[in-house]
């Protein structure tokens, strides 16, 4: 009763409702006090948007009615309905090459992590967006809900874990959250429990109301602009929002704890393995975490550099006996390719590979997040992490001692044009075609694999992971690679210098004697 009779006695606020987006406002039948005339039109325009969404979902689903009967019947389909009649799907735009995936958007309750041009790489969440993921779990929860009384449970938001967003163009906005949910039983013994559920959204756009039915005189129109100052209503009345009809959810019961094989190639390097092995320490050893260690360790440091490699594994081995872990000796010139093929041919097609670096720190999160992005004969993860600048530039040789974790435009990048970090499993690498083991030295197989990857029709799952960071390691380019990864190689190493911004503020200190009191931003 308290729900259908909605009361607003807000301390000062007079019956004005700041936030309408909300499911208490949608239930109630009345609201009181709302006798201002302003707070009237405000909440009459919301009411009247809200029946506009409603009714343009109604016609995504009568399009989609409409298709049915067409196939159903062996007649036509409509060609409107061939584009607004589809069900929901993330797959109705498929890339032909690597330059044509979309990109997701990674957030959490309080974060964006993007590559926007100009954009810090973590930025808050944008009051529209805040506003967007608001409304879009208002209508997830009121789905969920739909039925509560007659199933004796309701089941309350608690917050958003983690999510992805992206925009496809030709059909709509698509999220994947992880909620946080509290699930409320009040039939039968009363229980409450937190429960996490991903979430797969998509909201469609409908057809235009609004199209030009001829070619604009753009000329013509800027002068009736000058001399006319009403005409200004022709072209905000022009403007017209593709609404977003909003589907429904899909439920993965629960989190997967599949054991992931973590791959690392290996060639000398001793000082930074062993801060890996550090890292996998805090992150994988202690915390118990389901996976296995394999270091694939190439022999042409054999001797002084290897025995040292092979002495900390065994370290490792002894202090945790329960550890799945194993080194893997390979013969020749280093090959990245090369020694993950050979070591993936050792697993069975239904093992969720993790190709990895020495040179990354990685958190927990992120393993958690490899076995739900990666999907066997459907999805393979592609991480986009973030890379650390020299810290000998941005930190004038005084890092800090925790520093690995911390996204802005001046501490490093995000790596966009890496594709070596890889989450897939076994039987997908092998109907990609696998890794071309003939690239030796640095660079390229990851372009290779990821090109092979997209043809073979597997979908590639790429976004902004947090929960990695490529740490600085100065970049040493071998002369005698090939010319393509030569140039590559040199690619890199200078976009891990500093931001631009940065140098160019060193150059002008250095030459016209301008410093820059700037903060870390």
């Amino acid at each position: 009763m308290q729900q259908l009779f909605h009361e607003n006695y807000e301390h000062n606020r007079k019956g004005y409702i700041q936030d309408l987006h909300n499911s208490k406002i949608h239930t109630a039948i009345t609201l009181h006090p709302n006798k201002r005339p302003a707070y009237q039109y405000r909440l009459h325009n919301y009411i009247l948007s809200r029946k506009i969404s409603e009714l343009r979902y109604r016609t995504i689903q009568l399009h989609r009615e409409s298709a049915l009967m067409s196939k159903l019947s062996n007649s036509e389909v409509n060609k409107e309905d061939q584009q607004l009649g589809v069900m929901p799907s993330f797959n109705h735009f498929q890339p032909r090459e690597r330059d044509e995936v979309i990109e997701w958007e990674f957030l959490t309750g309080k974060f964006l992590y993007s590559m926007v041009e100009n954009q810090p790489p973590q930025q808050s969440l944008s009051s529209v967006l805040r506003a967007a993921l608001d409304d879009t779990v208002m209508q997830v929860m009121e789905m969920i809900n739909e039925n509560s009384r007659s199933r004796g449970r309701l089941i309350d938001f608690k917050d958003i874990q983690y999510g992805y967003r992206r925009v496809d163009p030709l059909h709509g906005v698509e999220y994947i959250l992880d909620l946080l949910l509290l699930y409320k039983r009040h039939k039968g013994r009363k229980v409450t429990v937190p429960v996490r559920r991903h979430a797969y959204l998509q909201q469609l756009f409908s057809k235009p109301f609004f199209k030009e039915a001829e070619e604009l005189d753009v000329r013509s129109l800027l002068e009736d602009t000058n001399t006319d100052p009403q005409s200004f209503s022709f072209l905000s009345n022009s403007l017209k929002i593709f609404s977003s009809s909003f589907q429904g959810t899909k439920d993965i019961g629960g989190h997967s704890n599949k054991k992931i094989h973590i791959l690392v190639p290996l060639t000398g390097r001793f000082d930074i393995f062993s801060r890996f092995m550090d890292n996998f320490e805090k992150t994988c050893l202690i915390p118990r975490q389901n996976v296995k260690l394999a270091i694939i360790l190439f022999s042409s440091e054999l001797g002084q550099g290897s025995s040292k490699h092979i002495e900390l594994m065994k370290e490792y081995s002894f202090k945790y006996p329960k550890a799945d872990m194993t080194l893997i000796p390979m013969a020749g010139k280093f090959s990245r390719g090369l020694g993950l093929e050979m070591a993936s041919s050792q697993f069975d097609n239904g093992t969720l590979l993790l190709f990895c670096d020495v040179d990354l720190v990685f958190t927990p999160d992120f393993l958690q997040r490899c076995r739900d992005n990666t999907i066997q004969g459907e999805q393979v993860y592609y991480p986009i992490i973030f890379s650390q600048y020299d810290p000998k530039v941005i930190y004038g040789g005084n890092p800090p001692a925790d520093g690995s974790f911390v996204f802005t435009k001046r501490t490093g990048f995000w790596r966009d044009y890496g594709f070596g970090i890889t989450c897939i499993y076994k039987s997908d690498l092998l109907t990609a075609g696998g890794f071309d083991t003939s690239i030796q030295g640095w660079g390229l197989e990851d372009v290779d694999l990821f090109t092979k990857v997209i043809t073979s029709g597997l979908k590639a799952f790429r976004s902004q992971e947090v929960g990695v960071v490529h740490v600085f390691h100065p970049v040493q380019c071998d002369p005698n690679l090939d010319p393509k990864q030569y140039k590559m190689c040199l690619g890199s190493k200078a976009s891990t210098f500093a931001s631009t911004m940065q140098l160019a503020e060193l150059w002008l200190q250095k030459h016209l004697g301008v410093r820059y009191n700037r903060t870390l931003s």
